[in-house]
């Protein structure tokens, strides 16, 4: 049996989201139906789930210092990270001194990271991944189009929502594609990926929970490239 504290209380069970979106604000509400006491971070004010949490605070959340202060003053039992600009290294190190991170800093790290999880995805599992380049500078930024060939796509390693993104047809995309790059970047100016285009018919977008009971993997969503449309698997299954 799982026992949870009652909320604003001495032995309160605690829930501090680092994110504060739309989908922070329904996971705050199904938190607070349990009795849960419910903290939201984020870096802009008056973010939705500010307006149902306990408490709020607003901060740089690629500060660590600053973050790791509100969460040794809060002493949430379970961090919940719903954004991916986040001082992923403090996660990292808040878990190994025992606080509990879901889901896992490791992951959340790696979903921050694009050439860690290509490197695991490509190199460590062995999966089958589009032809690429990790770079530095504009000069090897260069080098690395023209030998992977165009078009190409290039990427900063850590950033969100397309931003610094785009698709190289020729070389003469070169000069603003790496500017567009370096801007867009979250960590600002710095490294990037090069990485072949390749054709495709549709992307999915698979749902994965790890529960007590096992992983799920709920419904699959595909977006086809050809109709610009979302269609939907009607299927459910479970890993035992």
């Amino acid at each position: 049996m799982t026992i949870l504290g009652t909320a604003l209380t001495t032995n309160a069970t605690k829930v501090m989201l680092l994110g504060a979106g739309e989908l922070g604000k329904e996971v705050i509400i199904e938190c607070q139906r349990l009795g849960i006491e419910t903290i939201a971070v984020d870096r802009y004010a008056n973010a939705p789930a500010m307006h149902v949490a306990h408490r709020h605070y607003v901060v740089n959340m690629l500060d660590s210092q600053a973050l790791k202060q509100i969460i040794t003053q809060e002493k949430p039992d379970f961090l919940v990270p719903e954004i991916e600009a986040i001082a992923t290294s403090l996660l990292v190190e808040l878990e190994n001194n025992g606080q509990k991170v879901v889901p896992c800093a490791r992951a959340v790290k790696l979903t921050m990271d694009r050439e860690g999880i290509r490197r695991l995805a490509a190199e460590t599992l062995h999966l089958l991944t589009s032809p690429y380049q990790f770079v530095d500078d504009e000069a090897a930024f260069r080098k690395a189009a023209v030998e992977i060939g165009f078009p190409c796509i290039v990427k900063p390693v850590m950033s969100s929502s397309g931003k610094g993104q785009s698709v190289i047809r020729s070389e003469q995309d070169l000069t603003s594609a790496w500017t567009y790059s370096q801007e867009g970047g979250r960590a600002g100016q710095g490294r990037v990926i090069v990485e072949k285009m390749i054709p495709f018919d549709f992307e999915i977008t698979l749902l994965t929970i790890r529960a007590i009971d096992g992983i799920h993997f709920l419904r699959a969503y595909w977006s086809s490239a050809r109709k610009r449309r979302l269609s939907c698997v009607m299927a459910t299954t479970k890993n035992e």
